[in-house]
């Protein structure tokens, strides 16, 4: 049996000009499995779903967390990952440091 990934769920005060914003981070590998790779690190998928992406990486252990800020992304970002298998909520960020984040300046459209 597989171990639950996690999702590192946190308040940061960068990702918008009131501050205090939820992000969402988990593994790049459980990322790339629900959204898809491309760029530089493997972000552009989850750009492409969300308008933007955050990348953090762990340069002692070479891990990537690859994210999004925002409670209602945050909460569409969760639900895609269980739908790929079990999830681990964490309160606080990934053991990483973050390392950049780019936004498109528009959100993409929605699909129902």
């Amino acid at each position: 049996m597989e171990a639950a990934s996690p999702l590192y769920i946190y308040r940061d005060p960068h990702f918008a000009p009131a501050g205090d914003t939820v992000v969402a981070a988990a593994p790049l590998d459980s990322v790339v499995d629900a959204y898809g790779g491309g760029g530089l690190v493997g972000e552009a998928g989850l750009s492409a779903a969300f308008g933007g992406a955050i990348v953090f990486k762990n340069h002692l252990t070479g891990a990537c967390f690859l994210g999004i800020w925002g409670k209602r992304n945050a909460a569409r970002f969760k639900a895609a990952l269980e739908a790929q298998g079990d999830v681990e909520v964490i309160d606080g960020p990934p053991p990483a440091r973050l390392q950049h984040f780019s936004k498109t300046g528009q959100r993409p459209e929605h699909t129902r």
